[in-house]
């Protein structure tokens, strides 16, 4: 997809994530670790997976604004071989309820929204400038 400025960036995150979100809602903490057949993942899972991308987005532009990392997304990375940073999404929230983790989720979407509002849209949407962008429209909030 591609963005004309940053309102629109943010309408689309904030309209997937309200639909990604949504179908938590109705879920027991009791059915969080249930698999579904349509879907190779618990409602656990996924939800961690978002948050855990969530958290890597943020963690890349902390780094990039103190110029610790000018390419955020690792070359070191086999992109079809990332059980290992899933394990460690699922080790870092075994513990949370299914509520604790969508309000998680929610906070993690204002904290993108808010980021993006501090940057330019020449910062957001010009080759080279920000990496991480390019990862998140690519998997807008888990939701496209």
């Amino acid at each position: 997809m591609k963005y004309n400025n940053k309102l629109e960036l943010i309408d689309a995150i904030k309209s997937n994530a309200d639909l990604f979100i949504r179908e938590y809602y109705d879920i027991k903490d009791e059915g969080m670790n249930t698999f579904y057949e349509e879907i190779e993942y618990s409602p656990y899972q996924m939800l961690v997976f978002c948050i855990g991308w969530m958290d890597l987005v943020l963690s890349w532009e902390e780094e990039e604004q103190n110029g610790i990392q000018k390419t955020v997304l690792a070359t070191e990375w086999k992109w079809n071989d990332l059980d290992w940073l899933y394990q460690s999404f699922y080790d870092r929230y075994k513990k949370f309820s299914l509520k604790e983790l969508v309000d998680n989720f929610n906070q993690k979407i204002d904290s993108i929204i808010q980021l993006i509002n501090n940057l330019s849209d020449e910062d957001l949407f010009n080759e080279g400038r920000r990496d991480w962008l390019r990862q998140m429209v690519k998997n807008l909030v888990c939701a496209d």
